[in-house]
């Protein structure tokens, strides 16, 4: 394939709004042009009577195609990799749930030989969802592996991972929270409150500290009591907050989506899909989190019944969401699936946008929302 890539005539949504019969050109793995007529260098791509929107950023996955970023090895890493674009997914941060010290150092370490490799979903950084979180509100996870915050683990890990740690979610409430989310937002790592029983207090206290963003909200929480607002009632409240929701009809009730969703403004809303190894695979049995779990409809416990991460995907989310709320303007579902992501972990000026300058990291969808081609880098790396 040659480095240039010309998308003609499609819908596209770019950083100011919808252009209809416009041309995206790509050289270098960047856009170089928008409109009409772009260019006429590079592989062409017909997308007429198809949507053209900037790639979708999953900044809370743990796996897909059957492994999990938690695995520590890099064959896990690529399967992962290969297996997102067909759902138009061009970057992550890789999510990796509490371990032990040194499955963790393993799981980081994989993912940075990892990241210098083409092909796939980027790995655009790594998200901690943990050690640092509360048991009590430890959800799928392994409460016994969980412990205090340690400014010098992190130092350990972002070693190991070649500084690519970009997000951490931790419960403010422990001993040490504040002092560590201060010191990782003086070291550009951004903070996300989750697994956590904070009060209203401890969340402002939080904020001050510099945490910005909100894992997967309602889930892992205490319920909102209207005495007693803690996390939810915060995180629903405080537009300095971005939150996560996971629309797959089973973490959450359509109306609490739509409690999220008239409460916090377009840009704050994020969609994730906390997906695990079972997205793509078949029903059956998998070890999730160190314990057995089994994928239907969800993923959960054998056990216990307990969600246990997803099978949900971005472009299954975009779709839901269209269909639930249908007097809402479609980009704001695809802009939460994008921009929104990518500013959370400070990559908003480069991931997210159809711009020109901006990564060409972009997805043809039919009108139905469907995938039929992602673009990662300025080539095809899936086509339906």
């Amino acid at each position: 394939m040659s480095d240039g890539l010309v998308l003609r005539g499609g819908t596209v949504l770019s950083a100011s709004g919808w252009l209809s019969q416009c041309d995206v050109q790509i050289a270098a793995g960047r856009i170089v042009a928008l409109g009409g007529a772009a260019g006429a260098g590079g592989e062409g791509l017909d997308a007429r009577d198809h949507l053209v929107v900037p790639g979708f950023v999953d900044v809370h996955v743990h796996g897909a195609g059957g492994a999990m970023f938690e695995n520590g090895c890099d064959d896990a890493v690529a399967r992962i990799r290969a297996a997102l674009p067909r759902f138009g997914v061009t970057g992550v941060t890789a999510t990796i749930a509490t371990l032990p010290p040194e499955r963790l150092r393993a799981a980081v370490a994989a993912i940075a030989r990892a990241a210098a490799e083409g092909g796939g979903t980027r790995l655009l950084g790594i998200h901690l969802e943990g050690p640092f979180l509360n048991p009590q509100r430890c959800g799928a996870q392994a409460a016994a592996w969980m412990r205090a915050p340690s400014l010098g683990e992190v130092q350990a890990l972002q070693r190991a991972s070649g500084g690519l740690i970009r997000l951490i979610t931790l419960a403010p409430e422990l001993p040490g929270a504040l002092e560590l989310i201060a010191a990782l937002r003086g070291q550009g790592i951004a903070v996300a409150i989750g697994h956590s029983d904070a009060s209203e207090d401890q969340m402002l206290a939080a904020v001050a500290a510099g945490a910005t963003h909100i894992t997967h909200l309602f889930n892992a929480a205490a319920p909102l009591h209207h005495r007693a607002p803690g996390l939810v009632g915060t995180a629903l409240t405080d537009d300095r907050l971005s939150v996560e929701v996971i629309a797959d009809g089973i973490h959450l009730h359509r109306r609490a989506l739509d409690i999220a969703l008239r409460c916090k403004p377009p840009g704050s809303v994020v969609l994730v899909s906390d997906g695990v190894a079972a997205v793509g695979m078949p029903d059956g049995e998998l070890e999730l989190f160190g314990v057995t779990c089994v994928a239907h409809d969800a993923v959960r416990i054998r056990a216990t019944g307990r969600l246990a991460g997803s099978r949900l995907t971005l472009d299954r989310a975009v779709r839901n969401l269209r269909d639930w709320f249908p007097g809402t303007p479609l980009e704001r579902w695809l802009r939460a699936a994008s921009a929104a992501p990518a500013a959370v972990v400070g990559l908003g000026d480069r991931f997210g946008s159809i711009a020109v300058g901006y990564e060409a990291d972009l997805v043809v969808l039919t009108r139905n929302l469907e995938v039929a081609v992602t673009v990662v880098h300025g080539r095809i790396v899936y086509r339906a």
